[in-house]
């Protein structure tokens, strides 16, 4: 018994230990869970590294693939824009338009033509211009952008925005089938203005992409 007392070995008693059964050289739960992390991390990190951009045409074209926005994925877009618009376009016609309707008759688009006419080429030309999106598009995470990465002009809003969507219109809706059957699933207004819908999560990459092409074309 004395032997016991005088033992400067600590002893491992579970009753003192919160009633666990753990070893004390065993790593914890969260040991476990750091190291985890910790070698994910180095992992990612290691990859982002080691991550190089494509050095050929052929390479492009196949990262490329799901770079643009599909024709379903615009649709449900230009839905939501659709309500935006009027909505906006009804609240105005109360207020503002209700005249100008009256003097200004259309017709074939209806009672409200006017005050919809003008809330639609304003909302679509100004979201593009400043934003590379409308609220459906943000609402899908889809912006719009050059063929080539840069940023939107002017003049490439006012072609894709104003003279591409009343071609369109114009031809029943019927360009935007192009969006299936096009390697970059552009429609007609796309085509007019050199323009592409890309997904959010990609434009930063396809960009870069992109100069890095360019410097192969400069190279050759």
């Amino acid at each position: 018994m004395n032997n016991d007392l005088n033992n400067n070995t600590p002893s491992y008693d579970p009753l003192l230990n919160g009633g666990t059964t753990v070893a004390p050289d065993e790593p914890t739960r969260n040991e476990e869970f750091v190291k985890e992390y910790e070698d994910t991390k180095e992992a990612q990190e290691k990859v982002e590294k080691d991550f190089s951009l494509p050095t050929s045409l052929e390479d492009y074209l196949m990262l490329s693939k799901n770079f643009y926005a599909g024709f379903w994925t615009r649709f449900v877009a230009y839905v939501i824009d659709m309500i935006v618009i009027y909505a906006v376009s009804s609240l105005l016609n109360t207020f503002s338009f209700g005249l100008l309707n009256k003097v200004f008759d259309f017709p074939i688009l209806g009672e409200e033509s006017l005050s919809y006419v003008i809330v639609m080429f304003t909302y679509f030309i100004a979201m593009t211009y400043f934003f590379t999106q409308t609220l459906g598009k943000m609402v899908m995470k889809i912006k719009v952008e050059t063929n080539k990465g840069e940023k939107l002009s002017l003049a490439d809003v006012v072609y894709r925005e104003l003279v591409g969507r009343l071609l369109t219109i114009f031809l029943v809706y019927i360009p935007y089938l192009a969006v299936v059957f096009t390697n970059k699933k552009k429609g007609l207004h796309d085509y007019i203005a050199d323009t592409v819908v890309v997904k959010e999560d990609f434009s930063s990459i396809r960009r870069q992409m992109n100069e890095r092409l360019e410097n192969i074309k400069q190279e050759g």
